[in-house]
């Protein structure tokens, strides 16, 4: 192995999970490519609603395959999986935020799991020898809640369903007129979070920052009309200024009453099923400026080994996987899954239309693009270059058009790296 890779699995970590093999030969034959290992041990970082901790026992129950539950805090897993390349004791199977060059050579192909369990193919990438080395395992996705309370109170309507629409010209107008009725302080708030700007910018029609004939990396000309949307609104009055300015937290705020809307996303459900009593909020559609468009974020499920892959096998079948995304409150990463939630069921099921009917050429282009990337050896920072400059820009520092050209720039320098 080239040492002089450097080893970087980011900020990101706080969402892995470790699924790996009793260690130092433990399984019955001691051998890492027996797809019959007889014990494993199930390592996580974080299990809030016990999905991955049910699984385990029902391996056990189903296969016969005693399964040892392990929890690693998250600041260790990137040392542990590390020391295990150094050990040569890899675990078995693993969710990851990204690849590691450190490891990707050991990886099994998952290529017939993806065909088989119908993975989105709009969230495979493949390796040079046209192999499948990554399924997503759950899927994270932007999306918008509003306080239904204040516009019903101002008498104003709203998108329905999944299949409405608004424009985010419409949107804007909507909002005001309920700010107006109902002495709302603000009009909305948005997580100041490149992963919520980026469906912002791809609802206006971008496709965001993609490779130019020259090699370099840039934005389009519907991005500049997008940012210069967002600086309008972030005026004090429809959007706070210190949430992207002063990093004020916009779910406090949305939780206060005082909000009409939030642009955030799906991990607030839960949340806000505990925390939110004083008024009624659901999910609509994002608007639309013409291009209706979320963008996804995942983990990776990776196999070392045989017994690995056979496990994910079993993982990703219909029954346990739905099974996993309604226990954990997962949203499908698979086609033809359709998980029934027991809370918040209408809201959940939205993000999944908003996923299903977004434009499939943007909806996963960040993360592939750097899973591609990181196929081919290299490691990415651990942080984009998209958020700095949009803040300069929103607070005045520099124009919309010195803010692109230093996106530009920087993507390029971030999509150019050391391998």
């Amino acid at each position: 192995m080239n040492k002089a890779i450097k080893r970087v699995i980011g900020g990101s970590l706080a969402a892995t999970l470790m699924f790996s093999m009793a260690a130092c030969g433990t399984s019955s034959s001691g051998d890492k490519s027996d797809a019959n290992a007889k014990e494993i041990t199930l390592t996580f970082a974080d299990d809030q609603n016990g999905a991955y901790k049910s699984l385990a026992k029902q391996y056990e129950k189903e296969k016969g395959v005693k399964v040892n539950v392990m929890e690693v805090p998250y600041s260790d897993l990137s040392t542990k999986l590390s020391n295990a390349v150094k050990a040569n004791d890899l675990p078995d199977v693993a969710r990851v935020p990204q690849i590691d060059p450190v490891w990707s050579d050991q990886l099994e192909n998952l290529s017939d799991l993806a065909t088989k369990h119908k993975a989105m193919k709009s969230l495979i990438v493949k390796n040079d020898a046209g192999q499948v080395l990554t399924i997503p395992s759950d899927l994270t996705a932007v999306g918008l809640f509003i306080n239904t309370s204040l516009f019903d109170k101002a008498g104003v309507s709203y998108p329905k369903n999944a299949d409405a629409s608004w424009t985010w010209d419409e949107f804007i107008d909507s909002i005001k007129k309920v700010q107006a009725a109902t002495g709302a302080k603000y009009g909305m708030v948005m997580d100041a979070s490149t992963h919520r700007e980026r469906s912002f910018l791809y609802q206006f029609g971008s496709k965001g920052v993609q490779k130019q004939s020259d090699g370099n990396w840039a934005l389009d000309s519907k991005a500049k009309t997008a940012l210069e949307f967002l600086k309008n609104i972030n005026d004090d009055s429809v959007m706070p200024k210190s949430v992207w300015l002063s990093n004020e937290d916009p779910s406090a705020l949305f939780k206060s009453g005082q909000v009409v809307a939030y642009y955030s996303g799906n991990w607030q459900v839960a949340d806000f099923v505990t925390s939110i009593s004083s008024f009624e909020w659901k999910t609509v559609v994002m608007p639309s400026q013409p291009t209706r468009a979320t963008n996804v974020g995942t983990n990776y499920m990776v196999a070392y080994s045989a017994a690995g892959k056979k496990f994910l096998d079993w993982f990703y079948s219909k029954d346990v996987y739905t099974k996993f995304c309604q226990q954990g409150n997962y949203l499908s990463a698979l086609d033809g899954i359709s998980p029934k939630f027991a809370q918040r069921n209408d809201d959940m099921q939205l993000f999944q239309e908003e996923i299903a009917k977004s434009d499939q050429d943007v909806l996963a282009h960040q993360i592939t693009v750097q899973l591609q990337l990181a196929l081919k050896g290299s490691v990415l920072p651990s942080d984009d270059p998209m958020k700095e400059e949009t803040v300069k820009y929103l607070s005045g520092e520099e124009d919309v058009d010195t803010a692109i050209k230093n996106m530009n720039a920087k993507f390029t320098k971030y999509y150019t790296v050391e391998k």
